[in-house]
């Protein structure tokens, strides 16, 4: 899959760029007073930041769509079009942004700085160096914009909201809860405090004998949650969680795939609702099949205890006709 993903990206670019040198077409500079600067992002977990500190001054362009795993990012003439006048692009350096470089070398946009966004994001120590690395880079490139405050205000809403699922976190004691992630959700999840007794990467990579071990770890874990990443599968997690009685919930690691997820901050407070909500409905459901054992133990000795007065009253009745029969 992901090798027929590059050559289509290698055959695109390839037949854009003798296009473009056949047309003498080359980068337009954004020297115009009335044009805004482009800013170009490669994915939402850096652009909705960027779009947080400078508002409708800049045109920020996000290249991978939000939902979309950025392995399988599909180049468009208007991606190469934006990268060409642009004035910053910042990228995550991650394996998936493997067509990038390509980009770049069509784009031809002599004047083009690009920041590399490193390290981890979905957790909320790492948005905040997100915020502090972006927000620097942001500052030196438009002086004339006053973002300290802007910064100061970003930072703050992370901590609040990071404090606030420490302590929902601890109310639920999921340090007790044991669950089974994909593996790009699990630094999110052992944040949040869970136990992560194993991880899976993208399902179309598991073997079978891969695929029996996670069941058979859930199964003897008794994980209560079993977690899919929805940018790689919304599934797989599925078939799981329905072997050994979990609870299958979605989460994403981008900001904006989902409905109110449109920043980092926003993501982790979906996240975490989602993980919160699945351990109460497996505790609920956990404690009704307690009660429905409960009951049907209840059934087994009342019905035993009917059986034993049912052979006793036969017992005492054939008692009495023999009395009966021998005076």
């Amino acid at each position: 899959m992901k090798l027929r993903k590059i050559f289509a990206s290698l055959v695109f670019l390839l037949t854009l760029n003798m296009l473009m040198a056949g047309l003498g077409i080359t980068p337009i500079k954004a020297d115009d007073a009335a044009e805004k600067p482009i800013i170009v992002c490669t994915t939402s977990a850096i652009g909705s930041m960027v779009e947080e500190f400078v508002g409708d001054e800049v045109e920020v362009v996000v290249l991978v769509r939000p939902g979309l795993c950025p392995a399988d990012f599909d180049m468009k003439p208007s991606d190469v079009y934006a990268v060409s006048k642009a004035k910053l692009l910042f990228y995550q350096a991650i394996p998936g942004e493997f067509w990038l470089q390509g980009l770049i070398e069509v784009a031809r946009n002599e004047n083009l700085t690009m920041i590399k966004v490193p390290g981890v994001y979905n957790t909320p120590e790492g948005a905040k160096g997100y915020i502090s690395l972006l927000g620097g880079n942001l500052s030196k490139a438009f002086p004339h914009m006053n973002l300290e405050a802007k910064m100061s205000a970003m930072l703050d809403d992370v901590d609040k909201v990071a404090n606030e699922i420490a302590s929902e976190a601890q109310t639920l004691e999921v340090g007790k809860v044991k669950v089974i992630c994909m593996m790009w959700q699990r630094v999110f999840v052992e944040w949040v405090g869970f136990d992560v007794v194993a991880d899976y990467g993208p399902p179309e990579t598991l073997s079978a004998a891969e695929i029996t071990s996670l069941v058979e770890t859930a199964r003897r874990e008794e994980a209560a949650l079993i977690i899919d990443n929805l940018q790689i599968s919304t599934e797989f997690g599925g078939g799981i969680a329905s072997e050994v009685g979990a609870v299958h919930l979605i989460l994403t690691n981008f900001p904006g795939a989902i409905p109110e997820t449109g920043n980092l901050t926003q993501m982790f407070r979906y996240n975490a609702d989602q993980l919160f909500e699945g351990v109460t409905r497996w505790r609920n459901t956990r404690e009704l099949r307690a009660e429905m054992e409960g009951l049907k133990n209840q059934i087994a000795v009342f019905q035993a205890a009917t059986s034993v007065a049912v052979i006793l009253a036969i017992a005492e009745a054939i008692g009495l006709y023999v009395g009966r029969r021998r005076q």
